[in-house]
């Protein structure tokens, strides 16, 4: 006859032996998890141009541009989230460039065709060399990351590769996401690729505008609220009902409104044209 004892002990093991199962896989598993591709970008169009840059690794990237009408104007660099493709700022990029900004759209390795395999050394090194290859005569550089793309936007601006930088709906890590959704799991310990926003943040001195939507299903909204208070000049926006996937009319108006008191805009053209002058 089987005892109670027994059962409980084949029952413990069954559950021990699926908790490591499924660990394991996380693990395996974790950079499919969090570098998803396969959508495609919707085709180019003006005012926007295709650019192909070669890294010393022989990675392959193709970034959309749109020059500004003046030589030294500001340059905005966007850089998308997970599952994220080069025309998901087409629309934002284009009212930017009407203002007069330059503007550039970011990809990664493994993503919107380009060769190569997604890691987060690769994603910064991509970074890297899209911002070397800005034009010798750009003016500022504002970083514009969105979600997994602010993890890399915050890294350049920590090293120095920016005057601005807008971060849309951000982590404080990748690692403290993984850990809000596998609280079993001691996720910690096995990540590879952290995204640690909130450590650069004490010594990035530039001006930071933070949007995040109060009913972000992916990337809890109090990280967010976390790092404007670590960002010595962040100004923080809470984007009322909104979600992960912010819409372009919920964040446009207001990186126009910030943009517009930098100094690095002035009251200038893009001045005129956010106040409903141009």
């Amino acid at each position: 006859m089987i005892s109670l004892r027994n059962v409980a002990m084949g029952l413990g093991v069954a559950i021990a032996s699926v908790y490591v199962a499924v660990f394991l896989l996380l693990a395996f598993f974790q950079r499919d998890l969090l570098f998803i591709r396969g959508r495609h970008a919707d085709p180019i169009a003006p005012p926007y141009h295709a650019r192909t840059l070669s890294e010393r690794d022989g990675t392959r990237l193709t970034i959309w541009e749109a020059e500004p009408a003046t030589k030294g104007a500001p340059e905005i660099v966007f850089f998308y989230g997970n599952a994220g493709t080069l025309s998901d700022f087409t629309l934002i990029g284009a009212e930017l460039h009407d203002a007069g900004f330059g503007v550039v759209l970011a990809s990664y390795r493994g993503y919107d065709g380009n060769n190569g395999t997604p890691t987060e050394e690769g994603l910064l090194n991509d970074a890297r060399a899209i911002l070397a290859a800005l034009p010798e005569d750009h003016g500022a550089v504002v970083l514009w990351g969105q979600s997994l793309g602010t993890g890399v936007a915050a890294h350049m601006a920590a090293e120095r590769r920016a005057d601005a930088l807008i971060l849309q709906s951000p982590y404080t890590s990748i690692v403290d996401v993984a850990a809000r959704r596998f609280p079993l799991y001691p996720v910690r310990l096995v990540m590879e690729d952290r995204f640690d926003t909130l450590s650069h943040a004490p010594a990035t001195k530039i001006p930071v505008l933070i949007m995040h939507g109060t009913e972000d299903e992916t990337v809890p909204f109090d990280m967010g609220e976390t790092l404007s208070r670590t960002f010595p000049k962040a100004s923080f926006v809470p984007i009322l009902g909104g979600s992960h996937n912010l819409t372009d009319a919920q964040v446009l108006p207001v990186a126009e409104r910030w943009l517009l008191h930098l100094p690095l805009v002035g009251r200038s053209k893009n001045a005129e044209h956010f106040s409903g002058g141009g």
